[in-house]
């Protein structure tokens, strides 16, 4: 194994980088189209007709706008956000490539991750916000970007410890 390999141990090991980059790019359009859409919905909404409850005093749809970052912090620094934001996806689509992970999951995670990092973007740099809309009330106002952005994250996680937990059994074995 070269460098610029790294193997985890996924039944997936066989599929062809080809069909992995279908699932990587088909995830990430399917995500930033879906982000697109919602908050196109939302945005289209009446004032008046904010906020709708999904679940009664727990999940509410609204409408806010941010110029920061996640959980409003940093509000107003849109111009470092869009540099940050472009750094991002160049960084997981470098990911993408470099470390060329024959994993399904994988690449569809890192297809949620770049879906949710070109979504919050395209907001970035053609309305100079993003609009978060999904309101759990004890919890953050978020939106589909933000939501696929952690998923993706989670999975990866996951799959990089079971990897980890693979390894350290097979060691063991030995």
């Amino acid at each position: 194994m070269n460098n610029s390999e790294i193997k985890i141990n996924v039944k997936e090991s066989n599929v062809s980088n080809r069909i992995l980059n279908l699932y990587f790019g088909i995830t990430a359009a399917v995500i930033l189209l879906l982000d697109q859409l919602t908050k196109y919905l939302v945005n289209g909404l009446p004032d008046e007709s904010l906020p709708i409850s999904i679940i009664p005093d727990l999940i509410y749809i609204s409408r806010i706008t941010n110029t920061g970052a996640a959980f409003g912090l940093f509000q107003g620094r849109i111009n470092i956000f869009i540099i940050i934001s472009i750094i991002a996806v160049i960084l997981i689509i470098f990911l993408k490539i470099r470390l060329n992970i024959h994993s399904i999951l994988y690449n569809i995670a890192l297809g949620f991750i770049l879906g949710g990092a070109l979504g919050n973007l395209v907001d970035r740099i053609l309305r100079r916000e993003v609009t978060d809309f999904i309101h759990f009330r004890f919890f953050a106002v978020f939106n589909v970007a933000d939501s696929f952005i952690n998923i993706g994250f989670v999975i990866i996680v996951i799959i990089i410890i079971r990897s980890f937990v693979i390894k350290d059994k097979a060691k063991k074995s030995e």
